[in-house]
């Protein structure tokens, strides 16, 4: 299993980006920045003006299924990576998106050979008021409670997931990353069937690591840090922590 691809996934705000540029900065492990093939593929983003002349939703109108399609783009999306591994001198690509949690079924089908799955999970306060911060009106809904109930999608999928595929499945915690990068890490990368290099938790943010529609201050940290844990008591309101209490207790 040490050169099964790797598929990155957890809520927004969760530390998934961070994980990215981490595996990037491993010397076997190409992991760029994020392609949007499967929220392209479902036509998964809010109120779209244009969802009607897209690729895959003009694709659809051919006698085509969508399983067919599937396989047929999905393809064509894993060789693409296969092709930027390459691309980078590594023999190991991952993809991470947040929106992997709600693909999993998808990338099963993709890559029948298996694959590693990496939850990144984060306490649903901080990663909440972090979204707040952030705001992706085009990818979550406006209303705090909304976003609430859209983490607990993120992080039910993800958990079934995981409890469903143990052996190939890592939950990473946002708050041991931050707190003890090297120990984290290195248990990471020896789960994946990698060996751990000092050079993955140096210089995150090197022009090498890429960008693309990442938020812009994963740019501006160099090195793993904890001063987001622990955010969302000062930041959200009493009546927000309530709703967060109220649908996300068993994840506090």
């Amino acid at each position: 299993m040490n050169n099964l691809p790797i598929i990155v996934g957890g809520f927004y705000r969760s530390g998934t980006t961070l994980v990215r540029r981490i595996l990037d900065s491993h010397s076997q492990i190409h992991c760029g920045p994020e392609v949007k093939f499967f929220k392209d593929f479902y036509g998964d983003y809010l109120d779209d003006p244009l969802a009607h002349v897209r690729l895959f939703s003009t694709a659809r109108s051919h006698e085509v299924n969508d399983d067919d399609l599937l396989d047929i783009f999905g393809g064509a999306f894993v060789r693409f990576h296969a092709a930027a591994a390459a691309g980078a001198g590594k023999p190991r690509w991952a993809d991470k998106n947040p929106e992997n949690v709600l693909y999993l079924r998808a990338w099963k089908r993709l890559l029948p050979g298996g694959f590693w799955f990496v939850h990144v999970v984060r306490n649903p306060m901080d990663a909440l008021a972090s979204l707040i911060e952030a705001g992706f009106p085009k990818a979550v809904p406006a209303g705090f409670e909304d976003k609430v109930l859209l983490y607990k999608r993120f992080r039910d999928a993800g958990a079934a997931y995981c409890a469903a595929n143990p052996d190939s499945s890592i939950e990473l915690a946002y708050e041991n990353l931050a707190a003890t990068p090297v120990e984290t890490t290195s248990k990471l990368v020896a789960r994946l069937g990698a060996d751990f290099e000092p050079a993955m938790l140096n210089n995150l943010n090197a022009s090498s690591r890429g960008g693309g529609i990442e938020d812009p201050k994963a740019s501006r940290e160099a090195y793993v840090h904890a001063r987001s844990i622990g955010r969302g008591t000062d930041d959200l309101t009493a009546a927000q922590q309530a709703l967060v209490r109220l649908h996300l207790g068993a994840y506090l």
